[in-house]
Order: C-alpha cells, then structure tokens, then sequence
C-alpha cells in the first residue's frame, strides 16, 4: 500500500553514561534502593506547555524509581547537574554523521524537550543536534536524513497502572544516537527492507547489540491522513503488517469521516446512571464495579447503531479507538452497544439499557464503568474523541501492539516541548575527533563487503553476532580466510558458551587460529580443544593437543589408516570409510583430503 513515512532510529553507544561516569549497562531487577516523586510540566521556550507534556500532567501519578549503586548516581535521579560529556559518545554520533554524508556543527547546544510520563527523573531529556542534510543508501535511492542527535535514553520502565508508574534507572542517561530521516514515499514491504538494511549499517560502529539497544520509531500517513508516530516495534520483522494495519486504519477512518462525519453533529452525550439495569446480573465486570463503588453511566449517541462495530482495520473497532484513548486518559474503558452482548452481559440487559436511555433503532450507547468524581471528564473525553475521528485521522503518537495493531499512547508533541538547557555549556567538537571521523566518511554495508572480500551472508553473520572487528583482526593477523574464522570465532564459539556457560576469550581464538594455520589441528579438532578449555579450565594448547590425541596427522599416517580400512572390507561407501576412519583417528584429519584420497586409493585397488 502507498505511504508516507520517515524513521526516527535510536541506537545505544557502546559507551559509559553520556553526562556521568557511571556504567552503561542493564541489570536484574533485584538489590536495588527506591525514590518517589511527581512530575509536573513546564513552559517550554515559547512560553507554552506543549500539548503532549500537559496530558501526560494532568494524570498526576505517583513515580516510583529502582536505582542501582553501581550503574546510577545523583545525576540520574536529578539531584547533581550534569558533567563533561563522555568523548566515545560524541565521537561515535560524529563518526556516523562522516558516514552519512551530514554536516556537522563544531559546536553542541544541548536542548531540554519536556517529558512529564515519568521516563526522566528531570521531566525532560537533554538533546543536542550533531549534524544534519545527510543521505542513506538503500539500493539505487537516496534516503535523506534530516538530522543525526546526541541524547540521552530514558529510565526502563517495569509496570505501570491508574496511580503509579515504576522505573528502573539502570537505563537512563545511556548514550542515544538519534538519525531522523526526511519522508519517503514507499511501501509497507519497502519500508521494513529499509529499517533491516540501515540495522545491519549502525552495527558497524561503537554501538550497543541486543535487544533494546536500537529502537525504530516510524511517522507514517496516507494520501489525505495525518501524521501517525508508530513506536514500541517489539520485532522489525514484522514492521511491514504494523504498517499495513495502521494505513488500513487511516483509510477508513478517512472512508467514516465521509459516511459518518455528520453524526459528530449531534453528539449531545447526556450521561444517565444504569446501575439499576444490572440488578441480579452475571457479569463479573459490572459486579466488581458494584462491589468497589463505581459508578455506571450511559450515552445515547443518536444515528451511531452498526458504526462503533465497524473494524478499521485488522482486530481494531471504531469502538476500541474511543476505549484506548479513555483508558490512557483516565484509565478506564467503555462497552458499546455493537459489542453486545458480551463479557456476561446479556442480551436482554443490551434492551433494557437501550428503553432506559430512549435508544431507538438506528442509535447505539456507550458505558463506562468510573469513581463518581470522574463522570464530567469521562463524557467529555468520549466526546472530544468522537469528534475527532469522524473530522480527520488525528495526529498522535501511538504504541504498537503485539498483535501488529496500535494503540493511541499520546497527543503529538510539539515546539513547545523545547527550551535551552542551562546546565551544560556549548560543547566544541576538538580537531582530533573531526580528524578520526573522516576514516568514516561514505562508509556502508557495501562498502565493507567490498574493502574486506566477503560476501553479504558472511557480513550479516558477524554483524549479527558481535564479531565483526575481532573478524577482522583475526583475519589480518593470521591470513585465515573469514569462512574459516567464522566457523571458529563465531560458530563453535557460540556453542561452547550454550552448551557450557563459557566465554573463550579472543586471545585464546587467535592461538587456537594458529594452530590450524600451522596443521597442528584441524578445523573438527578445534571444536574438541575448546570444549577441553570450557571444560577443564585450561588454556595450554600444545598439552591439550598432546594430552587429547589431537594432532594433525600427516598424509602418509592417513593413506596408513585409509589402507586398513580397505583391506578390512569398509569401503561400502566413501562416506562410511570416512565415519570409520574418524572412529580409528578421531578428529585428527581434515575430511576433504580423506575424501580425496579414499577416492583415489578405491580407483586404484579396483583396476
């Protein structure tokens, strides 16, 4: 389907914290101390309190901070300005602008943009523009990139309900490289090729793997929709159905808004208390709320029968659109009449609110089951969301869902969510940065294939699993080709630490390396010396070697054992002398010349 989109990603630096020296890492949620506070927002420069900051404001949780002693300090609980920045984070946002092309400024004005969720201990987070007017190339086109920025990451967060909202602060103040593109015309498939090819080109620089360390947010529209920010793309490959599904839910709020728009007309939305209409009930959902004290209030909306059924898109009702916003809102929810009946609610009960409410055919009614003090922002909350849906696509910020939908998160935020930041002076980019950044300059996943000789699978390999530098290392330092590496380095490497808990160090990688290079042993033979070092804790290779009969042996040693198997009538087939053979050997022999020779010594034992 035709789209609109650009893409805010932001990648973790391999670095320490951006403005203290704490470690950079994330923890278990355990052994940790705890502090409390309310986030209020602020005026941003304009003088205003930006839209998004004054909606979350008005929830008035109560915040709830996890920290640890070893990975925060009073920096990132907002009660110690700032320090010096750390130099690998700006150096790797500096390198990444070389390689895409971006002009750089020589001096950083870091920025507050207010955030009042909670996520930042100080209600806003600090950000810095480090280049801009960049490009990105996917295949033949030019992806344009609007802006490269420094910041900081927010506090990860654990739970989170009507009154409260905890964190941990492990996460907070780690580097974030955030690249902004301009829009792109494409498709949902275009678009999710596009968010895998540019994670494979931040892996080439000092930054963080695994999952979290980069995060892809997507603004997105469709021809006569607004703009949409996607966030929360739990698995990118399935960014293109989350895609497909939002421009679906913005084609047809755009169809409703046409066939439905007038009925905002004549939303009068009088509330009535149905509480009555449940006597004797069976549903658990109304006999908590009777239970608790809640209140149950109706809303006829006149003309709406059949519209608050209507799916918008793939699992997502006209209906769940009104829920979600009032839930984030004010956390509560709403059943509508279409859903009826449902959720241990009757058909007869659906009548007898309907009478009670002087529904007629073609109308339908909303509930909401909310504390009696609430009942005004409820209807009217309803209401402004109606309103809003049938008039135009709102632009909002929404958050993906597992099953590939999304759901309303906030309102989009704006200018007024900056102002300067008056802790941090300008910071001066010195001339040894800008000078080991130029070795970046048009760097790209290609560009590596092409300067180190491997092909596209290998790359992807040790991207994928970290190796990529120490691959590269291995493979000046020993003249070993990266296949053979690979195997070593990346795939036996990853089965000693599953299968025992041990990490080989790449010193030991590099020796064991020098051994194949020196047929002291073979490829099948190294596996078998690292399971001894994971094993026996050892790292003395040439008694390894000896102690484990592991030694290469020579060509004539394997005619020998080859010829045995032979006279001894084992030649079935090559591949069952070359199981013999590994049975009498073991893994002292490389298959291939086996292989060969086997082949060689069958021809001549037959003529």
């Amino acid at each position: 389907m035709k789209i609109k989109c650009g893409f805010e990603w932001h990648v973790q630096v391999a670095s320490g914290k951006l403005f203290c020296r704490c470690k950079s890492e994330i923890k278990e949620n355990k052994d940790f101390g705890e502090i409390k506070r309310i986030i209020r927002p602020s005026f941003g420069e304009s003088g205003k309190i930006d839209t998004s900051a004054e909606f979350e404001g008005q929830k008035m949780k109560n915040i709830t901070y996890k920290f640890f002693n070893d990975t925060d300090c009073l920096i990132d609980i907002d009660e110690e300005p700032p320090r010096n920045i750390d130099n690998d984070a700006l150096s790797a946002a500096v390198n990444i602008s070389y390689a895409l092309n971006a002009y750089i400024f020589k001096n950083l004005v870091f920025m507050r943009k207010t955030i009042v969720d909670g996520s930042n201990t100080t209600g806003f987070q600090r950000t810095a523009t480090v280049s801009v007017n960049g490009s990105f190339q996917f295949g033949d086109q030019k992806i344009k990139i609007d802006t490269i920025s420094l910041e900081e990451d927010s506090a990860r967060k654990e739970s989170d309900d009507a009154n409260q909202t905890v964190y941990f602060l492990d996460r907070i103040g780690i580097p974030l490289i955030e690249i902004a593109t301009g829009v792109i015309d494409t498709d949902e498939n275009e678009a999710k090729e596009i968010a895998l090819e540019f994670g494979k080109f931040t892996r080439l620089f000092n930054v963080k793997r695994g999952i979290g360390t980069i995060r892809q947010d997507v603004n997105l529209s469709i021809e006569n929709g607004k703009r949409v920010e996607l966030k929360g793309f739990q698995n990118i490959r399935e960014m293109d159905k989350v895609i497909l599904n939002e421009a679906k839910r913005q084609e047809n709020l755009i169809k409703m808004k046409t066939e439905f728009g007038y009925l905002k007309d004549d939303l009068a939305l009088e509330p009535v208390d149905i509480k009555e209409v449940f006597f004797g009930t069976d549903s658990n959902i109304i006999k908590n709320a009777v239970n608790l004290g809640k209140n149950i209030i109706a809303m006829k909306l006149n003309g709406f029968a059949g519209v608050l059924g209507n799916y918008i898109c793939e699992k997502k009702r006209f209906g769940s659109e009104i829920s979600d916003y009032l839930k984030i809102k004010l956390n509560y929810g709403i059943i509508h009449s279409d859903e009826l009946p449902a959720y241990g609610i009757t058909e007869d009960t659906k009548r007898r609110i309907a009478e009670k409410l002087g529904c007629r055919t073609k109308d339908a009614f909303i509930f909401s089951i909310c504390d009696k003090n609430y009942e005004e922002q409820v209807v009217e909350s309803i209401k402004n969301r109606i309103k809003s849906l049938l008039t135009d696509v709102p632009s909002e910020v929404r958050l993906v869902q597992e099953d590939n939908t999304t759901k309303f998160l906030r309102p989009m935020g704006g200018k007024d969510r900056m102002y300067i930041e008056t802790d941090l002076p300008i910071i001066k980019i010195d001339d040894k940065t800008l000078s080991n950044a130029e070795n970046y300059k048009g760097l790209t996943v290609e560009s590596v294939k092409d300067s180190l000789g491997i092909s596209g699978e290998f790359l992807d390999q040790l991207i994928s699993a970290r190796k990529l530098d120490e691959a590269v290392y291995l493979n000046k330092n020993t003249g070993l080709p990266f296949n053979l590496i690979i195997q070593i380095a990346v795939e036996n490497w990853k089965f000693i630490k599953r299968k025992f808990g041990v990490k080989i160090q790449p010193e030991i990688i590099e020796k064991i390396l020098e051994k194949i290079k020196k047929e002291k042993i073979t490829k099948e033979g190294a596996l078998s010396v690292m399971e001894v070092i994971a094993l026996e804790n050892r790292e003395d290779l040439d008694k390894i070697i000896k102690d484990k009969k592991l030694l290469k042996i020579d060509k004539n040693r394997l005619k020998i054992e080859i010829k045995k198997l032979i006279r001894d009538g084992k030649i079935e087939k090559i591949d069952s002398l070359i199981i013999n053979l590994k049975d009498r050997v073991g893994p002292t022999f490389e298959a291939r010349d086996a292989y060969e020779l086997a082949t060689e010594m069958i021809k001549d034992e037959k003529k």
